[in-house]
């Protein structure tokens, strides 16, 4: 899409149109980003990411961003982005285009389950309990199983102030489950925010009262206890244990085959095969050793 479809929103100048195939923050990695750049900190960040091709910034910090790239100004560039992202998911096909459900005749599904109309996929051999709810934008493989009041396809927490203003983010993209994954009683899997989908592989198991939020992304054979959170763009590798009410914190990386300890609150990326323990959660070793020194 090209930049200029970004004065339709009113309050932004195009100085540099270009085209962009996808939207994100500056930590991300999408195929020709459009971001916004609010704050001349975040500038070497966005020069070290070769996945971005326009910004929306303003007038003052345009001259310190490359001449190759797309560029949009305004007063506001966080408002402007987060108001033309609403419109590309509420308005238009970027990000999602309809379709019919398909549901597998060989899938099992309660009639007490509520079943989006559309926009849906549900594979053979997998299970909807009563009152479990598959939203739209929910692609389901086969053989999962979805017990009594889970929630797949949520339209996640994303808000965003101005001032006494609170502007509610859309939420363009899906969630796809893959193969063999089972969602306990009560658990909630929210969409993704910028288009593609949150993510969970193939055999893994999510407990009761668990929240994967936007985005997020969940490797194979996991295992979730319950009430755990896992919040919008965490990422989690292959074969990881996460305890009963841990928290993992937004845009962090869980190694393959790492282990989360029972309450642990993750605040920063864990390295494969690492057990870690407490709030802020520590290498397991190193928190059993503390806890020697203080009793």
């Amino acid at each position: 899409m090209e930049l200029a479809a970004m004065a339709r929103i009113g309050s932004v100048r195009i100085e540099r149109n270009s085209e962009f195939e996808s939207l994100g923050f500056v930590s991300h990695s999408r195929p020709r980003m459009l971001v916004y750049i609010s704050s001349e900190g975040f500038i070497p960040q966005l020069l070290d990411n070769p996945a971005f091709a326009c910004a929306v910034t303003t007038p003052e910090l345009a001259c310190k961003l490359p001449t190759e790239c797309g560029l949009a100004l305004a007063e506001d560039p966080r408002r402007a982005f987060f108001e033309f992202h609403n419109w590309l998911a509420t308005e238009t096909d970027f990000y999602w285009a309809d379709f019919e459900a398909e549901i597998s005749q060989k899938a099992v599904i309660d009639p007490a389950a509520y079943i989006a109309e559309k926009n849906i996929r549900i594979g053979p051999g997998t299970v909807v309990e009563p009152g479990a709810v598959v939203l739209e934008r929910s692609i389901i493989g086969a053989e999962v199983v979805l017990r009594t009041g889970c929630t797949i396809g949520c339209h996640g927490f994303e808000f965003k102030r101005f001032g006494h203003e609170v502007l509610r983010v859309a939420h363009g993209g899906g969630v796809l489950l893959h193969d063999r994954v089972e969602i306990q009683n009560n658990a909630g899997v929210d969409r993704s925010v910028f288009g593609g989908f949150t993510q969970i592989g193939e055999d893994t198991k999510i407990d009761t009262l668990v929240h994967i939020g936007h985005n997020a992304q969940i490797g194979r054979r996991c295992l979730i206890a319950s009430g755990t959170l896992v919040a919008g763009s965490a990422t989690v590798g292959d074969d990881v244990w996460i305890g009963p009410a841990a928290s993992i914190s937004s845009e962090v990386t869980v190694g393959d085959g790492a282990s989360i300890t029972i309450g642990s609150v993750v605040t920063k990326d864990v390295a494969p095969g690492q057990r870690v323990t407490g709030n802020f959660a520590i290498d397991h070793d190193k928190f059993l050793a503390f806890l020697r020194t203080i009793r």
